[in-house]
């Protein structure tokens, strides 16, 4: 609600009536009192004029009705203190009559251009208050499209998170099964009377081989879900990228099959060892399980203040479709179909190799062997 306000120019409500009065008799008074200096230089008749500006102030700013007052006052003065006779209210002269029409006409002129004008600034303010009410509106609108927005993202984010929930299980309830179904049955074959001592020995190594295959499921879930939480903070020092891929091949499964040609003299990089070395674990088995038992070579290079690390099998290649979606978790590639790993080594490979500052992408031809290309940028280098 607006309140009322007061104001001297056009652009508000006029000023309390009570005021005009006083103005206009204060104003007609002074003109009175100017004009007898003034007689001196010029003729009484002409002197008119000195009332003029205490019509036009107020018809100006309190309308036509106290500007008629005022014009009127001011012929009264006029030819009460001015016009012979001087002290009688007579018309003398058609010059009399004149004077007062000429200030009925500036006053009505005056109040009629000043209400004008009131209007208009009255309009104006109007449609400001339209105009502010318009912009809260619009923020109001923009406040409840970020809000919509944000349940979007929420939605979706629930969606995705419904969707890995429902990956996970399926894949679990896979690559737990297949394991767990192997050593259950060895177990059982074990207790019996039937096996031979090389069939206890294969037994046995079945177990174990499958006991090993869990464990890495289970290390695979645990990376994952540091991840996807940003709990895998690292644990950065100057680390030797040559002596991390030494311990990645003597730890996986067919460490024959790694061929390494890497500089001995890289420059050291800063990062978390545990989790390259993990990175770098999921890139050779993924090698070595697509590579058809051919070798797997890992080669580096360094360009200007980074250094590449490219991992390269010879198996059957991957589409450049699925070059994204293979790093995302429970993603298995058409050409592994269902069967070996769980889906999660490429997305954990990626998420530490990220979190450590470095980068990774894939370059491949179908049927003619894939290409995981790592890079870092270099760490402090030591004084010589």
């Amino acid at each position: 609600m607006s309140r009322p306000r007061f104001s001297l120019g056009l652009g508000g409500e006029p000023p309390p009536l009570w005021l005009g009065v006083l103005v206009a008799i204060a104003a007609v008074a002074a003109a009175t009192l100017l004009v007898y200096p003034l007689k001196s230089v010029a003729p009484t008749e002409s002197l008119g004029v000195v009332f003029i500006p205490a019509v036009l102030l107020v018809s100006v700013l309190w309308g036509l009705w106290l500007g008629l007052f005022t014009a009127l006052l001011s012929a009264i003065a006029f030819n009460w203190f001015h016009l012979p006779p001087v002290s009688r209210l007579t018309i003398a002269d058609d010059r009399d009559v004149v004077a007062v029409v000429v200030f009925v006409i500036v006053a009505a002129a005056c109040s009629g251009l000043a209400e004008l004008a009131r209007a208009r600034a009255l309009e104006a303010e109007h449609r400001r208050e339209e105009a502010d009410r318009a912009l809260v509106e619009m923020a109001e609108l923009s406040r409840e499209k970020e809000r919509m927005q944000a349940e979007a993202i929420e939605a979706e984010a629930l969606r995705r998170s419904d969707e890995l929930k429902t990956a996970l299980l399926r894949s679990i309830s896979h690559d737990l099964r297949t394991p767990l179904t192997s050593m259950i049955a060895s177990g059982a074959a074990l207790g019996s009377a039937t096996p031979t001592a090389e069939e206890r020995a294969e037994l046995s190594e079945a177990i174990v081989s499958q006991g090993e295959r869990l464990s890495r499921l289970v290390e695979n879930l645990l990376d994952m879900s540091r991840l996807e939480a940003g709990k895998a903070e690292p644990h950065r020092e100057q680390i030797d990228l040559a002596e991390v891929l030494d311990a990645v091949r003597e730890a996986v499964v067919h460490p024959e099959l790694v061929r390494l040609a890497v500089d001995r003299e890289l420059p050291t990089v800063d990062a978390d060892a545990a989790q390259l070395e993990r990175a770098f674990a999921n890139l050779l088995e993924n090698a070595i399980r697509h590579g058809g038992g051919r070798p797997v070579l890992v080669r580096s290079r360094l360009v200007g203040e980074k250094i590449t690390i490219r991992v390269v099998d010879q198996g059957p290649g991957i589409p450049e479709s699925e070059w994204e979606r293979i790093f995302e978790p429970f993603q298995r590639g058409e050409a592994n179909g269902a069967g070996g790993g769980s889906g999660l080594g490429l997305a954990i490979a990626k998420g530490f190799v990220e979190a450590n500052g470095g980068e990774i992408a894939v370059e491949s031809l179908p049927g003619q062997g894939s290409s995981f290309v790592v890079g870092f940028p270099l760490g402090e280098r030591e004084p010589n």
